[in-house]
């Protein structure tokens, strides 16, 4: 049996019943939802062949994370996700320590203010 606790006492009467016949969450499978997505604005880099998909987010709902990493990693090798943060410290969440700026620096996607947004560009 699971030395670490179950997430539920129905999840530990299971286990009980299973005994050594399953592991309990031994791996993490990916999936994909399939959906379609609008960016705000789409632009061309000028020094490359990168075409910039623009996010412009006052705050994130809930969801909007994984929505947006899912975009990203949906993405051609050509494109890139960027985002014009309206208050870029604002925090992801109540109560949160992080912020949106923070957020995107951790998912490795650049992000701007509307008053050096044209650096993308130019970068």
């Amino acid at each position: 049996m699971k030395t670490k606790p179950y997430r539920n006492k129905f999840e530990t009467r299971i286990a009980e019943v299973l005994g050594d016949r399953c592991e309990y969450e031994p791996k993490k499978i990916p999936y994909t939802t399939h959906r379609n997505y609008t960016p705000d604005y789409v632009g061309n880099h000028n020094s490359q062949d990168v075409e910039l998909i623009i996010e412009a987010k006052g705050f994130f709902r809930v969801g909007d994370v994984q929505k947006y990493k899912a975009i990203r990693d949906s993405l051609e090798v050509y494109q890139q996700l960027i985002f014009i943060l309206y208050t870029p410290n604002k925090k992801l969440r109540k109560g949160s320590k992080m912020t949106m700026a923070d957020w995107c620096v951790k998912e490795g996607l650049d992000w701007y203010t509307v008053e050096n947004v044209l650096d993308a560009f130019d970068n």
